[in-house]
């Protein structure tokens, strides 16, 4: 009797080993990246540049007080700064020359909206680009011009 248990029971064992062993699938490299380290966070995607724009545009209108022609005038000129980001993250070149651009492309921006803005918009949205890059992590430095 305690055989045919012992033996009862090692077939067991071994028949249910199979099960637990984990099925792991690897996830598509292509289509995928992760952000985070070994979280398995969903991939990243930006929207595309005109949603980025309309969004900014919006939060700027609501926030700064923007009329309707400053309103139409600072998309533009977020949708075109949305494009040239979204080239330049797509371009071939290095982080480093990436991030020579990308700050380049931001000056760029920032004197283009401090010529539609007035005085009093242009200094909310300093102080409005300075909480959502805090919020985000985002500490270098580059207030009122330091590194």
């Amino acid at each position: 009797m305690f055989k045919k248990l012992a033996f009862g029971g090692l077939m067991l064992s071994l028949l249910s080993l199979p099960l637990l062993a984990q099925q792991t699938t690897a996830p598509n490299a292509s289509t995928t990246t992760q952000r985070g380290r070994g979280r398995g966070m969903q991939a990243y995607q930006a929207g595309d540049p005109a949603t980025r724009a309309r969004k900014m545009t919006d939060r700027m209108t609501k926030q700064l007080g923007l009329d309707e022609a400053s309103a139409k005038k600072v998309y533009d000129v977020t949708l075109a700064r949305a494009e040239k980001v979204d080239a330049i993250q797509k371009g071939t070149d290095d982080n480093k020359a990436k991030g020579k651009a990308l700050k380049a492309n931001a000056d760029e921006y920032k004197s283009k909206l401090q010529s539609i803005l007035t005085p009093d918009q242009f200094a909310k949205f300093e102080s409005m680009r300075g909480r959502m890059g805090r919020g985000r992590g985002n500490n270098d430095g580059d207030k009122d011009g330091q590194k």
